[in-house]
């Protein structure tokens, strides 16, 4: 030993080197070797530094790359539904390990994060919003290895990215809901109509089975949701109920069918709701006359409906199947030119009221 405490002196092939030791948090050995005493000095100090803050990291599987580790972490994605896994997947392959795969993990610096970024958005034009989408799944997988003690610092933090815009939304009105039913291939109108009645995402309408429908209550059950408050039972209308009898009619199905999807493409397949935004919803938007509209926006239609028509908010948070009624309000909910002109005639209304309620008690 040196007269450095936890620092050796060794003799290898190469000439002298410095082995310098210490302890993990978890009381197991690591060490590390160094041309000089002076590398080896201040590596002692910054361990030092970083014990007392509780950040020591594993220098042994700190070796590993970030595609080894990326494997790890996404074997730990138990809670997430397969398609979310999927997309992140995706991400992974054509995005992160390219540029990432084969790097260790204690190499990759805040720099590097940032070549990246300026890559994916200079030269292969991403949009903002999907570079955000990938920095989630990058965060993600270093935040886990800082919890695994394995790296100190995630290099991600301390990286702008592109800020995404903001979201277009758009909220149909009746002649637009009319007008995208009477573009649409007649095989989907029971589905359209269910959409635009019901508020249902796109992911849990494709999955709903003919075991969900209750048509003795007037219901349907949404039970293939990520969350707690997404599961829910819908109050159904006897037009809905009837599109829906139709759409099983004309694909040769009954009631009795319950593992069934309610809705499938015209030969009887359950849909995939990729394909069916590609080749029917969009073709038909088109068709209509409004090329921004998105499937999302059917439901954000649904939630304005319901407020416009005096439905209570309460009420319309527990049919979206939100945690928070102020996500409604704020992300749904939009103000139809009809309310405004409610609004605009309030005071008099308020005031008449008052001036009859005044007469009755004078009589």
């Amino acid at each position: 030993m040196t007269k450095h405490i936890g620092i050796f002196e060794t003799q290898t092939k190469s000439g002298v080197r410095y082995r310098y030791r210490w302890r993990l948090l978890d009381r197991r050995q690591a060490s590390r070797t160094f041309r000089t005493i002076t590398e080896a000095k201040a590596f002692k100090r910054q361990i030092e530094t970083d014990k007392s803050r509780g950040l020591v990291p594993d220098y042994q599987r700190s070796k590993m790359t970030f595609g080894e580790y990326a494997s790890e972490w996404a074997a730990g994605r138990t809670h997430l539904k397969p398609n979310a896994a999927s997309r992140q997947d995706g991400i992974l392959r054509n995005h992160l390990l390219p540029a990432l795969q084969h790097r260790r993990l204690n190499t990759i610096q805040p720099s590097d994060i940032k070549a990246l970024v300026v890559e994916w958005h200079e030269v292969k034009g991403l949009a903002p919003r999907s570079i955000s989408n990938h920095k989630s799944i990058m965060k993600q997988i270093f935040d886990t290895a800082v919890e695994d003690n394995i790296i100190a610092k995630n290099p991600v933090d301390s990286v702008k990215f592109p800020v995404p815009g903001k979201v277009e939304r758009h909220v149909l009105s009746g002649d637009e809901c009319i007008a995208l039913i009477n573009a649409i291939d007649e095989n989907y109108v029971p589905l359209i109509h269910f959409a635009l009645a019901t508020g249902v995402r796109g992911g849990e309408l494709v999955r709903m089975n003919i075991g969900d429908l209750n048509l003795l209550k007037k219901e349907v059950k949404v039970a293939d949701s990520k969350t707690k408050a997404r599961v829910r039972s819908l109050s159904l209308d006897d037009a809905t109920i009837a599109h829906i009898a139709k759409h099983l009619a004309a694909t040769n199905r009954t009631g009795a069918s319950l593992e069934q999807p309610i809705f499938t493409s015209p030969s009887g397949k359950r849909l995939n709701y990729g394909n069916f935004y590609r080749r029917i919803f969009k073709p038909a938007c088109n068709a209509a006359g409004f090329t921004d509209v998105v499937f999302h926006d059917l439901r954000r239609t649904h939630a304005t409906m319901l407020i416009s028509q005096g439905v209570d908010a309460k009420v319309v948070q527990e049919r979206m199947g939100h945690r928070s009624i102020q996500t409604t309000l704020n992300f749904y909910a939009q103000a139809t030119e009809e309310g405004r002109k409610e609004a605009a005639g309030a005071f008099e209304r308020y005031m008449n009221r008052g001036s009859a309620v005044d007469l009755k008690l004078a009589n």
